[in-house]
């Protein structure tokens, strides 16, 4: 007999889509370095003694909740120039207070040892020491001088093979009852609107890669990662992080080739349909925009954009924290030895009022069916069904405009 405990299983398909929880909690994993000042003391012999010590460590988790932060652990942007701009991008689009969790590593570490699925990797390190809070990750890294890039597939292979890594992790951490989704860079872009490697063409859905950059960082121009984290904090988990009305993202942007937004625009359906977020531009209207937030899946994916995949991961979390504290409870059964409708109801009414009342305006509709059935003392088992209606996304609007003559009428 198998261990007690709740179990979730995500359905998917059922969208028929074709080609109090803390929703904003983010967590930022960098390639950086390790900062110490020494300290000068006088001893009683009065003498001077230098001790060292240690304003922020590799491989450690630190909570922030501000750019102050980086001041008090000495992160500059001349000793950290990677985590220093993310931050401070992230606290741009999120706001100054929103809940950061942080993890950096040796500037020498691919992406897909950052985010192996291991117990051991940063990734997990990460994830365990926030204790699961983080619901939106992002991850990116500086590209030492010694690197050796391989884009032949249109962007460094060390972040396509990343994506694969990155997806077992977060569907380990899902199982878990620890769901998050995130972003990796799309580093060293080819420049080629064509390339072999397409996120659309994956079933990565946890898992966004970031083509868009926000200029020049010690000769690179790495992934706006903590911008469009910073963005995901700030969006509620049904919002689009396309949303014009979220306002513009940054005056200009560039792509992760260097080459600025505006001119690659013309390749700009290409890149959307491989999957890609980058930066675009509405005519009309000044600065950059994002193209909207598609997962590393297909269109026909439930999960192919993270605000479903947002919205599923809190009905998950709202599910657990629901019938948790029903385990190992009694269950009245009638004398057919079935579940009487008073206690099918007391059940579906937990999750639907639950729901009602934290995913209030998130969602379209959410209904919940146990069916009475079900042979509880044989199984020691009540299955749920549960279904969700998500809210819509705006992505097109055609208006037909025409010349009328009343006379002609």
């Amino acid at each position: 007999m198998a261990l007690p405990g709740v179990k979730i299983t995500l359905g998917n398909g059922g969208l028929g889509r074709v080609a109090a929880t803390a929703d904003g909690i983010a967590g930022l994993l960098l390639t950086g370095a390790a900062v110490s000042v020494d300290i000068e003391t006088k001893a009683e012999n009065g003498k001077t003694e230098t001790s060292t010590k240690v304003l922020f460590e590799l491989n450690k988790h630190y909570q922030f909740s501000s750019t102050k932060d980086l001041t008090a652990h000495g992160i500059t942007a001349e000793n950290n120039p990677l985590i220093d701009r993310e931050v401070r991008s992230f606290y741009a689009q999120a706001g100054e207070g929103v809940e950061l969790h942080l993890l950096a590593v040796s500037k020498a570490t691919l992406l897909t040892t950052m985010v192996d699925p291991g117990a051991d990797s940063p990734l997990s390190k990460l994830i365990e020491s926030a204790a699961g809070r983080i619901k939106v990750l992002g991850v990116n890294r500086l590209l030492p001088e010694e690197y050796e890039v391989d884009n032949t597939q249109g962007i460094d292979a060390d972040a396509i093979e990343a994506a694969n890594k990155a997806q077992q992790a977060a569907e380990g951490y899902a199982g878990k009852i620890m769901p998050f989704r995130l972003f990796l860079p799309a580093p060293k872009w080819n420049g080629e609107a064509t390339m072999k490697f397409m996120p659309s063409g994956c079933s990565y859905n946890r898992v966004a890669m970031v083509l868009a950059s926000e200029g020049k960082l010690q000769g690179q121009f790495p992934a706006a990662i903590g911008m469009v984290l910073g963005r995901a904090a700030k969006a509620e988990p049904q919002q689009d992080l396309g949303r014009v009305k979220f306002g513009v993202m940054a005056a200009s942007g560039y792509f992760t080739d260097g080459s600025p937004y505006l001119e690659k625009q013309g390749n700009a359906d290409a890149l959307n349909d491989a999957g890609y977020i980058f930066f675009m531009n509405y005519p009309g209207k000044n600065g950059c925009y994002l193209n909207g937030c598609p997962m590393a899946c297909a269109a026909t994916d439930d999960y192919a954009v993270l605000n479903n995949g947002r919205i599923m991961d809190k009905a998950m979390r709202i599910a657990y924290d629901t019938y948790i504290t029903e385990i190992m409870d009694n269950v009245q059964v009638g004398d057919d030895g079935k579940l009487p409708a008073g206690v099918c109801s007391s059940f579906e009414a937990m999750i639907e009022n639950a729901v009602a009342s934290l995913m209030d305006g998130q969602i379209s509709s959410f209904s919940a069916y146990v069916n009475p059935e079900q042979n509880i003392l044989s199984t020691s088992r009540l299955d749920i069904e549960c279904s969700l209606v998500p809210m819509g996304v705006l992505k097109n609007i055609n208006v037909l405009l025409s010349f009328s003559n009343p006379a002609l009428a």
